[in-house]
């Protein structure tokens, strides 16, 4: 019997801010930009062939000279080299500072939310992995699951997305022993 397919779809921001959350009792120095998430993505779809991981962020503009955003610009930048040696899809969106001097994400809910069913309606995948905890892409979820696809919500306890662990097919709630593992790379 053929296994099904699955395709990860990784809110980077989303997900970072969740490893961030989960790591933070471990001893040591963790480096989150060496997360192993092509073994992590295998871990997740075991029983099911992987046929790709899609991660989406928005991306920083460098602005030279100014110290904070030549640092965020650098991590940034090593991030997306190890998703490039890890053979990850990246889809970019905006990121936005607003006059209070925060940051925001423009375009990348949507992003994620189109690209799950227009992969979906192309018949890549059979089911799809989500890691965000975006209530926005409850309609997506819908959306896929009418096209005959399941989803799999996984999110983290504390931050958990009701509205997806309500609507998907199945719901995986990590804890740090489950993501230990693939920062192996990453304790200092």
């Amino acid at each position: 019997m053929k296994q099904p397919r699955a395709v990860i779809f990784i809110d980077g921001n989303n997900f970072y801010f969740r490893l961030k959350d989960l790591t933070a009792s471990m001893p040591g120095k963790v480096r989150l930009l060496d997360f192993n998430y092509h073994s992590f993505a295998l871990w997740l779809a075991r029983e099911n062939t992987l046929v790709e991981i899609r991660y989406y962020l928005g991306a920083i503009k460098r602005q030279l000279g100014n110290s904070k955003s030549e640092e965020l610009y650098a991590n940034q930048q090593k991030l997306f080299a190890n998703l490039q040696r890890q053979n990850i899809v990246l889809r970019l969106g905006q990121l936005i500072r607003h006059d209070d001097k925060s940051f925001h994400e423009k375009g990348v809910d949507v992003r994620v939310a189109v690209e799950m069913i227009r992969l979906a309606r192309e018949d890549r995948y059979d089911i799809a992995y989500l890691l965000s905890s975006d209530t926005d892409l409850v309609a997506a979820v819908e959306e896929v699951q009418s096209l005959g696809k399941k989803v799999q919500y996984v999110g983290v306890a504390k931050h958990q997305s009701f509205g997806l662990t309500k609507v998907a097919d199945d719901v995986r709630i990590l804890r740090p022993e489950d993501i230990k593992p693939f920062l192996s790379l990453a304790l200092l």
